[in-house]
């Protein structure tokens, strides 16, 4: 769910198969003094345990609540144009305690405003490590990756060069192969290996060629190139961030091996 900062800086410690965990703020804050330089633009996102205590009046009780997952995101105030889309960076933390092992990742990405869809191609801008219990969070990775070239804007330039052929045999043969790709590709974070739903070049196809209310719609008397397409995978991860941002930069980085360019 969306939260706001000071209900993020509000949950809880808790403890978790015997371990103990520290209260969220503990957490959060030392990500907010570094990237506080560069934005006050944040967006948050978290999962609440399973059992959760309500008010008397049946409202979730943010007096006695902690969060397991915890994505929040600095949205950079400085833009860039490729296709005349606004691009902006985005630096991340995310932190899971539910998982099989707990972990803390930091990362940084472009995002498209009008659509927050994310771009990322270098594995290099991810840093992942281990969340142990009743230990501070080294943010020395996160220094490392705020300070890192992204070279991202000429991936998406290469992207918008390469055009697609709307053909109904090149659209078929590539449908398959994405399909078939999500099937043997994953991505190892060193935490588990993350993958893409093989429903997700499915549900891009539909916004390129079968949903006519779509942004990527193709008309059929227009050119479109890859830029376009890797946008209607991008939409696709968009949508299900609502219910759970946690591999999002993983799942990012693997669409362009999906798409093979």
């Amino acid at each position: 769910m969306e939260l706001k900062l000071n209900e993020l800086l509000a949950g809880r410690a808790t403890r978790i198969k015997n371990r103990e965990y520290f209260p969220t703020a503990a957490y959060v804050e030392p990500f907010l003094e570094r990237v506080s330089k560069l934005t006050k633009d944040f967006r948050i996102n978290a999962v609440t345990p399973s059992q959760i205590t309500y008010t008397g009046e049946g409202n979730i009780s943010t007096e006695d609540i902690t969060y397991n997952r915890v994505t929040i995101e600095a949205l950079l105030p400085e833009t860039l144009k490729i296709n005349n889309d606004e691009h902006r960076e985005v630096i991340g933390m995310v932190y899971g305690l539910d998982v099989r092992k707990p972990v803390v990742k930091f990362f940084h990405a472009k995002e498209r405003c009008v659509c927050t869809n994310m771009a990322v191609f270098n594995p290099s801008l991810l840093a992942c490590q281990d969340l142990e219990s009743e230990t501070a969070i080294d943010f020395k990775p996160l220094d490392r990756i705020i300070e890192q070239t992204d070279d991202t804007a000429a991936q998406l330039k290469k992207l918008l060069e390469m055009e697609f052929e709307c053909s109904e045999y090149n659209i078929n043969e590539s449908l398959g192969k994405w399909i078939r790709n999500c099937i043997n590709y994953s991505y190892d974070n060193h935490y588990g290996k993350v993958k893409i739903a093989c429903s997700t070049p499915i549900d891009a196809y539909k916004l390129l060629f079968e949903k006519e209310d779509s942004d990527y719609y193709y008309e059929g008397n227009q050119q479109i190139s890859m830029y376009d397409v890797y946008n209607s995978f991008t939409q696709i991860l968009t949508d299900s961030r609502k219910k759970d941002s946690f591999n999002v930069f993983e799942k990012t980085l693997l669409i362009s091996d999906i798409l093979g360019v």
